[in-house]
This record gives structure tokens, sequence and C-alpha cells, in this order.
């Protein structure tokens, strides 16, 4: 964590769903958040949460539904034992305008053990 790095339930913030004794549970979290989360320390570019894909991978794309005109957030876990560290285990897209990057979507989460596929958003979450 760098020396003026914000607190990470400043950085949370509005995200946080659920507070355990060693973690935090958030949901809807921002791809400006996430950045923001990399940049500070608290996860690394390589973390992942059990099969689902690495911090970077989720960034990656959350940068291409930006470009497609749709909104991806992104929900996980904070844990909080020694050095926090993020992890996501989820993704919601809203505003996915054309079945081609419904198909990217699918690619992208292949690996999840949930995906709801519907014209209002697309989420996946990894147990």
């Amino acid at each position: 964590m760098t020396e003026n790095s914000q607190p990470l339930e400043d950085i949370l913030g509005t995200a946080i769903v659920e507070y355990t004794p060693n973690a935090i549970k958030f949901s809807g979290l921002s791809l400006d958040k996430l950045e923001q989360l990399l940049t500070q320390s608290y996860t690394t570019a390589n973390t992942y949460y059990n099969a689902a894909p690495t911090i970077t991978k989720f960034i990656e794309f959350g940068k291409r539904c930006v470009d497609r005109g749709a909104v991806a957030t992104f929900d996980g876990v904070a844990f909080t034992i020694g050095d926090a560290n993020v992890a996501i285990d989820g993704i919601k897209v809203v505003g996915v305008k054309d079945l081609d990057f419904a198909g990217e979507f699918v690619k992208f989460t292949f690996s999840c053990d949930e995906i709801e596929v519907s014209s209002q958003y697309l989420f996946a979450w990894w147990d």
C-alpha cells in the first residue's frame, strides 16, 4: 500500500454489503474503483478467486465494455487478515447493445459457476 493511499473502506464505499470477521464483501464496484484498488496495492494484477479471471483480465474486460457503450461492475471480497487483498468473484454488465458482445461475455466467463444472459444485463459469478 502506498503512503498516501485511501483506506480500503473509503475506496469500496457504497459497494460494501457485508462485514465478516476476516473480510469485507462488496457488490457493484466500478471499473475506476477496481483500478484504484490495484494502483494502491490493495490487490495485484494476478490475483484471482477460485476459477475467476485475474484482476488484470477483469479490468481489460471492463474497458472493452466501456468501448462498446456498456458498463461493468464487480462483486468480490477484500480479505482483511494481514495485507488487504481484494479478489473479484462476480461481474455484471449493463447496456449491452448487440449479441456479439454477449458472446464475448460468455467466452470471458467460461469457467463461472453461474451465468445470466438477458436483454437487461449479463452476470457471472464464481463460487
